[in-house]
Formats: C-alpha cells, sequence, structure tokens
C-alpha cells in the first residue's frame, strides 16, 4: 500500500508506479530556480540540487496536483511577470516529467532581494 506522502498510479499488467511528494516539490523547485529574478524566500543564496524542495509544499488530491512556492524576486524585475512565470514553467516541468496534471500553482513573494554588489561580475566570469 502507498503511503500518505505517495501518490500511486495503477500501470494495467506492468504493475505501479509511485511518485513521492518530494519528488515533485524537486522538480517544481528546480523549475521555479530557473525563472529569472527568482531570489530566495530568506537571506542567503537559493538552494541548490534536492534542497530547492523546501520552496515548495505539495499537495496531491485524488491524482492532481497542487503547489504553493514561496519565493523572493530581485529588486527591479516586475513582481507579477516573475510570480506568471513561475506558474507556467513550474507547471509545465511537473506535467511534462511526471504525467500528473497540475490543477493549481500558487505563488507568494515574501521579499525583495536587492544584488550585491559585483554579483554582474560573477556572472560575467
Amino acid at each position: 500500500m502507498a503511503k500518505d506522502d505517495e501518490l500511486v498510479e495503477d500501470v494495467l499488467e506492468d504493475g505501479r508506479i509511485s511518485i513521492s511528494k518530494e519528488v515533485i516539490s524537486t522538480i517544481a523547485g528546480l523549475a521555479a530556480t530557473e525563472v529569472p529574478g527568482v531570489a530566495p524566500p530568506k537571506v542567503g543564496s537559493m538552494p541548490k540540487g534536492e534542497a530547492v524542495r523546501r520552496l515548495v509544499e505539495t499537495e496531491i488530491l485524488g491524482g492532481r496536483v497542487k503547489l504553493g512556492l514561496k519565493v523572493g524576486v530581485v529588486y527591479g524585475h516586475p513582481v507579477q511577470e516573475v510570480a506568471d512565470e513561475l506558474q507556467v514553467r513550474v507547471k509545465e516541468a511537473v506535467e511534462k516529467m511526471t504525467a500528473l496534471p497540475v490543477d493549481q500553482v500558487d505563488v507568494e513573494v515574501v521579499r525583495v532581494a536587492f544584488k550585491e554588489p559585483g554579483d554582474e561580475r560573477k556572472k560575467e566570469r
């Protein structure tokens, strides 16, 4: 039997496939970090690898996914545009990689991040 934190999709003849909420959260978090203007929700650097799942709250009900993201936005980037792009990219990534329907992607912008002096130089190297 599946645990509460797994989504089980029965596949006829071949058995079953389980995808954990952590996997879905990681996919969503990685997609979120690729959106220009996204910053971590707290001061510090953006989480890397599987740690990005901390940005995402995942709910699975009846084989459908609902996601919530808490992020910051880099000053100078239009908040609405960044949030819209987050919704699109995260939904597409999760649906493409899991074949599960995503009903909702809620984005909560919790801070404005400011570029540190020298950030441009680091990117040029």
